[in-house]
């Protein structure tokens, strides 16, 4: 007699970021426990309460003890006694590559289990055949998302030089339409940054594009008028003529910065532009054909290839950072 059992790994450890820090937890914890695993969650050191408050209900749910387990404090000393510790049999991270590595070589001697979700810089690739005014609404907010503080927002956009003005002058107007402001506003769409340290690392990076010849036609400075000059705020900001060696084109800048790249004309041109880069999180193909998109999604070197619009597909769909030795890759397909 064959047959396979599937069993659980057995204790995870669960490190989180400061962005999204609950539905971090929540993506990672939710499974982990169906699947019959246990816990020790460390949570980002910077906003650790959502954490705490999330330990104190599920001690109302009875749990056995000891299912889920949190414990705060710096990476340096909380997260990298997770990814070495004999007991623990499985890490996921949700960080900085930096980080991934780091978690890489203290997993190594026990042999852990991993699943990292690391950094993105994300292509997005606008065909000639494309709508450009179908959904394009959506680039803005998928740009400022979260004050642009996720791994898998839009970080270069390759426009076909066929439709790269008209491009350009619909997303400048729709991202003019932001409103920036308190993000208890129900109409908020962009609140402020995570910190004053975060915001002067984003101006650090619209400077070396402005340095570096790249061309700001959108944004780039903080709001003047009361009382958004009083937060870590920065305006939707754009740059086109982005050439692919520029800082803010290989970098990720985690806030609300477009970069247009200078257009193409070439499919194997702009796909070989696409991978030249280190990340490998993310991407988008905005045609009508299918086939052609196929072929994008094939070739591009990312975990997640977007035919269209729209983020989805369910939860066994893998969301992962992967290059060329990718295993898995999960590609989205929607009308556009």
């Amino acid at each position: 007699m064959v047959y396979m059992q599937r069993e659980p790994v057995g204790v995870v450890g669960i490190i989180t970021p400061w962005n999204l820090p609950l539905l971090m937890i929540f993506q990672k914890l939710g499974p982990a426990l169906a699947l019959g695993n246990t816990c020790v969650i460390k949570p980002p050191s910077v906003n650790s309460l959502g954490a705490l408050k999330l330990a104190e209900i599920l001690e109302k749910v009875n749990l056995p003890p000891g299912t889920v387990n949190i414990i705060t404090g710096p990476g340096g000393t909380v997260g990298e006694a997770l990814a070495s510790h004999p007991r623990v049999d499985m890490v996921c991270l949700t960080g900085s590559s930096e980080t991934g590595k780091r978690i890489m070589t203290l997993a190594a001697p026990t042999v852990k289990r991993l699943q990292l979700e690391l950094g993105g810089k994300n292509p997005v690739i606008v065909l000639d055949d494309a709508d450009v005014t179908w959904r394009l609404v959506e680039w803005p907010d998928k740009q400022c998302f979260n004050s642009g503080q996720i791994c898998g927002s839009p970080g270069r956009f390759y426009i076909h030089e066929k439709v790269y003005d008209e491009f350009v002058e619909k997303f400048v107007a729709a991202m003019k339409n932001m409103v920036v402001g308190d993000p208890n506003d129900e109409k908020t769409a962009l609140g402020p940054l995570v910190s004053a340290a975060h915001r002067d690392r984003v101006e650090a990076y619209i400077k070396s594009g402005i340095d570096e010849g790249a061309k700001l036609i959108l944004g780039g400075k903080r709001p003047t008028a009361p009382p958004l000059d009083k937060g870590f705020y920065i305006m939707p900001t754009i740059f086109t003529h982005v050439t692919q060696n520029m800082k803010i084109a290989r970098e990720e800048i985690f806030g609300p910065v477009s970069c247009i790249m200078e257009h193409f004309n070439s499919d194997d041109k702009v796909i070989e532009l696409a991978n030249d880069n280190v990340y490998g999180l993310t991407s988008w193909v905005w045609t009508k054909d299918m086939a052609r998109g196929m072929r994008f999604a094939n070739e591009i070197q990312a975990g997640t290839v977007v035919l269209g619009q729209g983020r989805g597909g369910g939860p066994e769909f893998p969301w992962v950072a992967t290059r060329k030795a990718a295993s898995v890759k999960r590609v989205l397909c929607t009308v556009c």
